[in-house]
């Protein structure tokens, strides 16, 4: 189990989630983190991390903090069979950073597994700011909506079953175009440019959505790129082409696109 070996002392409720030999803070005691499962959850580790100990040294030098609900909701998804899906921690603090800087007030996950992203969200909206998380499984957004309750954000959270073509059309349907600030998307990859047509129209002037997987373990780099990988090298390469958009595609966890809505 991630991070079970860990001296469990939240007093402040504040961890710093950090990769090998990164600090992590709790109850004012500085602990260091040197066990390699610290990094994503033992078994079901993610091989990206041990092939780049350049990004495991960018994570150890970014002040990621994050609360208790969300420690133990990792905890908690590195046990799942498909541990794998869960975000990494540079993304999550990609979407931090995107949050602050937009004053973000609503967003849109589109993929919510068990929902780390989606509380990593959560905590940085306004009190009256409200978050969407888009998923087809109901059983993986059960795993983290007692996290969701313990961080008492669970009323600042829909969440919306069914295939997310269907879903984010709803949402348009309901009036939100033009409104949502910042959108993550990190669902089935031969859905990516319909998710791309979609999420742009409900996108707000100035907001952002972040692709996950966008460079899909260096699988863009082939020849010929096979499904469902041709779908996000479409999808990067239209971001390219698109007017009255500015993206930025970063080799930070499985690569992420990055399309601001200029104003």
């Amino acid at each position: 189990m991630a991070l079970s070996w860990f001296k469990d002392i939240f007093t402040d409720q504040r961890i710093l989630s950090a990769t090998v030999c990164g600090a992590a803070i709790g109850a004012g005691v500085v602990y260091t983190l040197t066990k390699p499962e610290a990094r994503r959850g033992g078994a079901n580790e993610n091989t990206k991390w041990d092939k780049k100990p350049l990004r495991d040294y960018c994570i150890k030098h970014t002040n990621i903090i994050e609360p208790k609900p969300l420690v133990l909701l990792r905890q908690t998804t590195a046990k799942h069979e498909r541990a794998i899906m869960e975000s990494t921690y540079d993304v999550g603090q990609l979407l931090v950073l995107l949050m602050r800087m937009t004053k973000a007030k609503n967003v849109l996950e589109v993929g919510s597994f068990t929902g780390v992203a989606l509380l990593k969200m959560a905590y940085e909206l306004p009190k009256d700011g409200k978050a969407y998380a888009l998923d087809v499984s109901d059983d993986y957004c059960n795993v983290g909506k007692p996290f969701m309750e313990m961080a008492g954000l669970r009323d600042q959270i829909e969440y919306i079953i069914g295939p997310a073509v269907d879903s984010l059309s709803s949402l348009s349907a309901r009036g939100l175009n033009g409104t949502v600030d910042v959108i993550f998307i990190d669902a089935d990859k031969g859905n990516y440019p319909n998710y791309l047509k979609a999420c742009l129209e409900l996108l707000s002037p100035g907001g952002c959505i972040v692709f996950d997987n966008s460079t899909f373990a260096g699988r863009v780099l082939a020849p010929e790129i096979k499904e469902p990988g041709n779908h996000i090298d479409a999808v990067n390469k239209t971001a390219m082409t698109l007017t009255g958009v500015t993206s930025l595609l970063l080799d930070i966890g499985d690569g992420c696109l990055i399309i601001r809505k200029d104003m």
